[in-house]
């Protein structure tokens, strides 16, 4: 079973900074293990300099519900659910498109984030950097 460590996190990194430049994207990655705490955050030259933080931010409520954040955003459609998702969090939520869980023999190991991209090109850079490490993007 492929483990979630900083090498791994190298890896996704590198694999998602690799599928950015081939798709001419300037991105931030950010890869957090099963707790929520960073294990890796880069941003590629020329990216937003806000990106690496709402990479994490997106990252974050991937891994905390196990779930893509696309789905989150779908989920908490009242301003008072997004809200109170983000307060109860610790402002650590950003629940808009571009992160996914990162699974490994059905066992959620962490998730990766994305930013500095249309909001579904960054979730395409994360399923690419996942399926390239050798994880899964869903517990199936």
């Amino acid at each position: 079973m492929p483990e979630l460590n900083l090498q791994t996190a190298d890896t996704l990194t590198a694999a998602a900074f690799d599928y950015a430049r081939q798709h001419n994207l300037a991105i931030s990655v950010a890869v957090l293990d099963a707790g929520g705490n960073a294990v890796r955050i880069s941003r590629m030259d020329g990216c937003n300099f806000l990106s690496p933080d709402i990479a994490r931010g997106k990252a974050f409520g991937a891994v905390a519900w196990k779930l893509p954040s696309a789905e989150l955003n779908k989920r908490f459609t009242s301003p008072g659910a997004a809200s109170g998702m983000v307060g109860i969090s610790g402002q650590r939520l950003v629940p808009v498109q571009g992160a996914l869980p990162i699974w490994s023999e059905g066992r959620c190991v962490g998730s990766i984030g994305v930013s500095g991209a249309r909001s579904d090109e960054d979730e395409d850079v994360a399923r690419a950097a996942i399926r390239a490490a050798g994880f899964a993007e869903s517990a199936e």
